[in-house]
């Protein structure tokens, strides 16, 4: 719903933030006995772990569930024109998608070593998930 966190949204985001505290090394958590950190997948060397594939549902959530508000009308559109991206005249929620989930894609894939200079440090680690969650929010609210 556009403007306001709604229970599809609050779940997700929880589920969001514990997955983006453990793909950036900041906390390990199990469920049910399987390690979130642990890879799912190895593909060239990379590892893509449980964590990292919940952060980008979650993100890839609250995008859908808030497309459109049909009692009002109000539309939460991404500009693709990348002459527009590029210009700076796309919207805010296109720059704010953009930025959140290019740094979850860079720590996850571990991108030039993004992840473990994150990991390597809790304060980088704790401002990073931070961004991330407040991202996810803010993409959460005005969808």
């Amino acid at each position: 719903m556009f403007g306001k966190v709604d229970m599809e949204d609050a779940l997700a985001g929880t589920v969001f933030a514990a997955s983006a505290f453990v793909t950036n090394g900041i906390a390990s958590i199990s469920i049910l006995g399987n390690d979130l950190g642990a890879a799912v997948w190895t593909v060239q060397g990379t590892p893509i772990t449980f964590a990292f594939l919940l952060t980008v549902v979650a993100l890839a959530t609250a995008y859908a569930t808030n497309r459109v508000n049909e009692s009002h009308g109000q539309n939460y559109e991404l500009n693709t024109d990348l002459a527009e991206i590029v210009r700076g005249s796309a919207t805010v929620e296109t720059y704010l998608a953009l930025a959140t989930l290019t740094l979850v894609l860079v720590t996850g894939f571990n991108v030039l070593g993004a992840q473990d200079f994150v990991a390597g440090s809790v304060a980088i680690g704790l401002v990073v998930v931070a961004l991330e969650a407040a991202g996810y929010y803010v993409v959460s609210y005005l969808g």
